[in-house]
């Protein structure tokens, strides 16, 4: 990862007196805004290094054709909690093979350095006021990825009898989970009813609180295919996965809506980093809990504020922890909660995903049952439970990050 100063030397942005001028000179290492590029790419001279200003509110097909031609795309961070260019920066680099620089930009933090570079960028313009020798110590807490097997995911094992060969699979979590069980339509029937209720009883005033597990895009699907006036929102914690991350995005071009994002304040995740360690929540697990606390708890409840009800995708049969989860309770901040995957099944909720081609997060293809923050989540072997991969190196303590500890907000 390459350290870029803000006013580098360089790459210069084409502007003027008045701002950007539409049709930019040539000139060897130019950075132009997209409507620049737009505008010369025609006659621009093939030997001059291009680089362009990318906005994240872009789509990347916008530039495929000319990836081939930049040597540089600069990809904007407004709001360090807006995660769209990790989105674009892993599709430039995993589906259209860019292999130019990805230079990152804007409100750019230390703490986001590990996710930057897992996504595929190798430069950064970090925000004036972040340190450089804190972010190369981040670097090397990090070791550039938490687990290699999700960059280049290893296909899951069947252990067969005593004795015999190991062999792989390479199938899907539709091909292993999904199955029609008898009272499927009618646990599907009576989720759509409690939504509908609840909508109607507190219009306005409802959220999906999700944290893009599968459960949590079922009851995602159930709101957007039947119009329901139901907020959906999510924790960007800071340090999600990256296929988390590109889910968001996913899930509002597929459905047509926003999906609101509530992060942790800035500074209380540089001060626990920079007190604690990037890695400090396995040492212990009041540290492990001050993290879920900064990075969860307190988005939570800004998340929830003016809000008079809620909605969670956790189910009876994930854990022992969750086997008395009611359809509807109050909460201890007299909120209205409600699970309408209460009674449902891993089967029925991969048969929905499978009928009506829900978009889901691709770790759950790769073992990933239970999906959270990228250092505190890997992938669990065939027969482990459902949460094992959750905090794995913590015995005797119940595996939940505090959103999950009835009386107190959930979220799914």
């Amino acid at each position: 990862m390459n350290f870029i100063p803000v006013h580098d030397s360089r790459w210069q942005l084409q502007a003027g007196g008045d701002g950007p001028p539409t049709h930019a000179a040539p000139r060897a290492h130019a950075l132009l805004s997209l409507e620049q590029w737009h505008a010369v790419r025609d006659h621009w001279p093939a030997e001059l290094p291009i680089g362009v200003l990318m906005p994240n509110s872009i789509d990347v097909s916008t530039v495929v054709a000319d990836l081939p031609r930049l040597a540089l795309l600069v990809l904007q961070f407004p709001k360090w909690t807006d995660g769209r260019a990790y989105s674009q920066a892993r599709l430039l680099r995993g589906r259209h093979r860019f292999e130019g620089d990805l230079r990152a930009s804007g409100d750019v933090l230390v703490d986001m350095l590990p996710l930057l570079q897992r996504t595929g960028f190798s430069s950064v313009q970090l925000r004036a006021d972040q340190k450089l020798d804190s972010a190369r110590r981040a670097l090397r807490f990090f070791n550039g990825h938490y687990q290699r097997e999700l960059v280049d995911p290893p296909p899951r094992v069947n252990h067969q009898a005593a004795g015999t060969a190991l062999t792989t699979t390479t199938a899907s979590a539709v091909d292993q989970h999904a199955l029609k069980t008898p009272g499927y339509e009618q646990r599907v029937a009576h989720a759509l009813a409690l939504l509908r209720e609840a909508a109607q009883a507190h219009h306005g005033r409802i959220v999906q609180a999700t944290s893009l597990g599968v459960e949590g895009m079922v009851i995602t699907d159930l709101i957007a295919r039947h119009h329901l006036p139901v907020v959906v929102a999510t924790l960007d914690t800071g340090a999600l996965h990256a296929q988390t991350t590109t889910l968001i995005s996913r899930i509002e071009t597929h459905y047509g809506i926003q999906v609101e994002r509530y992060g942790p304040r800035p500074q209380s995740v540089i001060q626990f980093v920079r007190n604690h360690g990037a890695l400090a929540m396995r040492e212990h697990v009041d540290l492990r809990k001050a993290c879920c606390a900064l990075r969860k708890l307190e988005p939570m409840e800004r998340l929830l504020a003016g809000h008079e009800a809620w909605i969670t995708g956790l189910r009876r049969e994930q854990s022992e922890h969750r086997a008395d989860v009611p359809f509807h309770e109050i909460d201890n901040q007299d909120r209205d909660k409600y699970y309408p995957l209460a009674d449902w099944s891993l089967h029925d909720v991969w048969h929905y995903i499978q009928a009506h081609d829900v978009p889901y997060n691709e770790l759950h293809d790769h073992g990933f049952p239970s999906i959270g923050c990228q250092p505190c989540t890997r992938a669990v072997a065939p027969g482990e439970d459902f949460r094992a991969g959750r905090w794995w190196w913590e015995q005797g303590h119940a595996r939940e990050c505090g959103l999950h500890s009835r009386p107190q907000p959930v979220t799914a």
